[in-house]
């Protein structure tokens, strides 16, 4: 910590002294938005990753939106949505909407983008039950209306059609020139047109004058890559970034002061945890081990020396914020507890070594985080390695199971139960650190076809009871979220994290 202090001190004093030639470059309308990571593909409806798809909701439109503030669906490229039959959903779209290149948005859009994500060849993460897998077919109506025929009932489709799986991709583009052209240069309906993509280093974007929602105030929209919290930081203070994500808590008083930014901060629908993999041989199969371990982390003490209050325990799998929440009751922190299981377990945990994979600059103090777990582990004698990893590195590790016995994550937006527990809670899923549970699999399928209001919050309650006991992680804590912007620039964070800068006003410099 006091090396991450010193760094961030050098940082900002480093960045106050060139404030005023940053500020003497006029950028006229152009917000620039520092992210921690770079995207994973230019492509739609491919891959699950907060990052890549929030870049990429600027080029592409999802079928619905959400409501800011209630999260409820609200129209976007579909005007309004019916349920014909149990199984079987109509959506009547907008006309008038055109690709960038001319395209007319049309029924053919939707089906040739949930046909690509459905398609094995395409290995898109969207293909899973808890996105896309459970529609059996999208029938077209006509040029603005088309059905999901569903395998089984399935309450949660307005939920798919509403997040970032329904960016819509162009039918015929995507036939005429491939997948290949169109991940160089990517096609949509959003407010902001491609314009460059330079590996590591940024992402370039341009108004889309003719957008269907009229034009967005910002003439450009920038993504500039800066994996570190530091580096983010003094790129806010001297003008080079507009918006940062992620503002560590212990600087915040540093931003409020420096006349050239200010804080906004939300509670967000992302929830944090620590994984404790059960899907490969070794101590963390057995479920008093991973007891214990939620015994030996202290999480109320992380949340206040690390995240300076910033955060809110979880004490289960689902936050408050998620629709089908039920409260379950917290694992205290208890050294002699965990010292009781362990030793039920016949495991010594002076004998343990264990690798704990974090990324860096994707979650509020991710590093920081997780090299206090270690240390707090250390406490009853575990040995703990922690890897510190570039996120797309981290993402293939846990998605190709090579990460080690524990792995930081967060997960989000998490607003309603199925979009969390089957891709975390089932073994084949892509994020998956747990599963071949047969009575937890069984009822998480269960759970995603019942109608009734009642059943289903009584299922989900279930649920949460029985992962809580499975202990399948460490459960840490609900992220809050704090943004630096910069003054000129008018924009307020949206706890579902659709960090679109369609919203934001900007006062040319």
């Amino acid at each position: 910590m006091r090396r991450l202090n010193a760094l961030l001190a050098l940082s900002i004093g480093l960045a106050l002294l060139g404030a005023a030639a940053a500020q003497a470059q006029s950028r006229g309308k152009e917000i620039v938005v520092g992210l921690g990571a770079e995207p994973r593909t230019m492509l739609a409806a491919t891959i699950v990753d907060w990052t890549t798809n929030n870049m990429l909701e600027h080029i592409y439109d999802r079928l619905l939106d959400r409501d800011a503030k209630t999260f409820k669906p609200k129209p976007m490229l579909a005007e309004s949505w019916r349920i014909v039959n149990d199984t079987t959903w109509e959506f009547k779209l907008r006309r008038g909407v055109k690709f960038h290149n001319g395209e007319p948005f049309t029924a053919a859009s939707v089906k040739a983008t949930i046909d690509y994500a459905l398609d094995p060849a395409t290995k898109s993460h969207f293909a899973s039950a808890a996105y896309w897998g459970l529609v059996k077919e999208v029938q077209v109506v006509d040029d603005y209306t088309v059905r999901f025929v569903t395998k089984q009932p399935w309450p949660n489709l307005i939920d798919s059609a509403s997040l970032t799986n329904s960016l819509m991709l162009p039918a015929k583009a995507l036939k005429d020139l491939g997948l290949e052209k169109l991940a160089l240069h990517p096609i949509g309906t959003g407010p902001f047109k491609f314009v460059e993509w330079k590996r590591d280093e940024r992402l370039v974007l341009e108004r889309n004058a003719d957008y269907w929602q009229g034009p967005a105030d910002a003439t450009r929209v920038t993504f500039r890559f800066i994996p570190e919290f530091s580096a983010r930081l003094a790129a806010l203070l001297s003008g080079e970034i507009d918006v940062m994500k992620d503002v560590p808590p212990h600087v915040v008083d540093a931003v409020e002061r420096s006349g050239r930014a200010k804080l906004r901060a939300t509670v967000s629908s992302r929830i944090n945890y620590l994984a404790l993999v059960n899907l490969k041989p070794g101590p963390l199969q057995d479920v008093r081990v991973r007891r214990a371990m939620n015994h030996a982390v202290d999480v109320d003490e992380l949340i206040k020396q690390v995240l300076k209050g910033r955060a809110t325990r979880m004490c289960g799998p689902l936050s408050p914020a998620n629709v089908d929440y039920a409260p379950t009751e917290c694992y205290k922190h208890d050294v002699a507890r965990a010292q009781a299981l362990f030793k039920e377990a016949g495991v010594d945990p002076a004998k343990l070594q264990l690798t704990l994979d974090t990324p860096s600059g994707r979650y509020p103090l991710d590093k920081d985080v997780s090299l206090a777990i270690a240390a707090q582990l250390q406490r009853l004698g575990i040995k703990v390695n922690v890897v510190v990893n570039e996120w797309g590195t981290h993402l293939d590790k846990i998605k190709n199971r090579n990460t080690g016995e524990m792995f930081f994550l967060g997960w989000g937006p998490a607003l309603h139960g199925q979009g969390t527990m089957q891709p975390l809670f089932l073994a084949d899923q892509t994020y998956s650190s747990y599963g071949n549970n047969k009575i937890l699999d069984e009822k998480i399928a269960r759970a995603q076809t019942l109608l009734d209001p009642k059943a289903r919050a009584d299922a989900y309650g279930e649920l949460q009871r029985l992962v809580r006991d499975e202990a399948p992680w460490v459960f840490l804590w609900q992220q809050h979220d704090l943004y630096g912007v910069a003054s000129h620039v008018e924009w307020t964070p949206r706890a579902d994290e659709k960090v679109w800068m369609y919203e934001a006003k900007v006062t040319p410099r």
